[in-house]
């Protein structure tokens, strides 16, 4: 016992000196130089700092290498490499799905960090909504449908796994996203389904938890839909619920189309790790919980659409990603605090063998280790954007010119053919 409780402590100490040189260098400090590039829009540099980085494509942080890279290609204008390599990280989700047995009793020993990093349950959901968007931009809207149904299938899937559901439960910007992809393809009675779904999750979850009200333009789509459709209940149940949004509204008149513009805007809010030590009995314990606040205020300028010189169209907030990163990991904290008691239960039984067998230096490096090794994992995506906007506009059949902005900035001006009846999608 002696011997092996001496091999333990002496693992501890290299633990512990090797921790002292690399505490410092956290994730977010391994891709700051990435980050930087990436925010002042020099998408080469950034990506040359990506693959310079202690981020690799073969480690634990395989994941997160991908998600970045996905994000600074489609930057690029790399739309295809961009993502392969979405496609590639969802695989690797399901792959680290099934953690060995070792490597899970690693981050009872040390930390979270101490296994490969699987994304948080928005990141694993995100994932679906970038392809869906990648596929847009191609006007593939048979795949983009695809991978927008699948970020439901994927929120599903993981709050089966959970006894406590997470309050991130449906995803309303992918209802809207699919019933609109719906309706331009002319099935009519599945974007009314997808529709009234996403009112209705825009209106539970969405308002009260992710201070995301239901769109204007989602509203005014689904009242023309009802219309068309003589659904004339629903309708008068619809426009009673939104008074103030929905006064006359019609079907869209022959020979009009509509443009449809999905901006993505910023950066997601960082994790960051909230924690406290205490002195109880003869050891130090740390608390460390990973935490992200979402932004007090944002600052986002105008955000939407000018069709050739008439005026502006603003674009409704569809989706605060921030907001629902936070409460999300709120969420896991309840199970991130049983584990960590089960860690530090753990740590202290390692901690007092040691002062038996070694005196106060025992006592001493079990404590070290303790403290040292129980900090929060803050390992995340960090060039995910934090909102998601959408401009409608209806335009007669042909071809226009759009003025697009988003965030106060000029980002593109568009040549974009509209046919009657259908929908053209711009993806910023």
């Amino acid at each position: 016992m002696r011997r092996n409780t001496y091999s333990i402590l002496r693992g501890a100490f290299l633990f512990v000196l090797l921790l002292g040189v690399t505490q410092c260098a956290s994730y977010q400090e391994d891709i700051k130089e990435m980050k930087i590039a990436y925010r002042s829009s020099s998408y080469e540099r950034a990506l040359a700092a990506l693959d310079k980085s202690p981020i690799k494509p073969n480690g634990k942080n395989r994941l997160l290498y991908l998600l970045e890279k996905s994000q600074i290609l489609e930057s690029m204008g790399r739309t295809k490499e961009s993502r392969a390599a979405l496609i590639k990280a969802d695989k690797v989700v399901d792959e680290l799905y099934t953690v060995s047995v070792s490597k899970e009793a690693a981050t009872y020993i040390f930390n979270e960090s101490a296994q490969a990093y699987g994304g948080e349950d928005f990141e694993k959901v995100a994932i679906h909504a970038m392809l869906s968007l990648s596929f847009l931009k191609e006007n593939d809207l048979a795949a983009a449908r695809v991978e927008a149904r699948r970020i439901n299938t994927r929120l599903n899937e993981i709050n089966q796994e959970y006894e406590k559901k997470n309050r991130y439960s449906e995803d309303a910007f992918a209802r809207y996203l699919a019933g609109m992809i719906y309706e331009s393809r002319g099935e009519i009675d599945s974007a009314i389904v997808d529709y009234r779904k996403a009112v209705k999750t825009y209106e539970g979850a969405y308002q009260k938890l992710f201070k995301t009200e239901t769109p204007r333009s989602l509203l005014e789509a689904l009242a023309r839909l009802y219309k068309k459709r003589g659904r004339n209940d629903d309708l008068k149940r619809l426009k009673a619920n939104f008074p103030r949004i929905l006064g006359a509204t019609r079907p869209l008149p022959r020979g009009k189309g509509e443009i449809v513009v999905i901006h993505t805007a910023g950066n997601i809010a960082t994790k960051m790790r909230e924690e406290f030590v205490l002195p109880i009995g003869k050891e130090i314990v740390r608390f460390s919980f990973p935490i992200i606040r979402p932004k007090s205020t944002y600052a986002f300028g105008k955000t939407g659409i000018t069709v050739e010189g008439n005026k502006f169209s603003p674009a409704d907030l569809s989706q605060n990603l921030d907001q629902i990163a936070s409460k999300t990991l709120e969420d896991r904290r309840l199970r991130l605090t049983l584990k960590a008691g089960a860690r530090l239960i753990l740590k202290s039984q390692l901690t007092q063998q040691a002062a038996k067998e070694f005196g106060p230096l025992g006592q001493i490096a079990g404590n070290i280790f303790g403290a040292v090794t129980e900090t929060a994992d803050t390992r995340s995506w960090t060039l995910l954007p934090s909102m998601f906007f959408i401009s409608r506009v209806p335009v007669d059949a042909g071809e226009h010119r759009v003025k697009i902005q988003t965030n106060g900035k000029v980002s593109g001006f568009e040549k974009v053919s509209v046919k009657a009846g259908g929908i053209a999608f711009l993806v910023d």
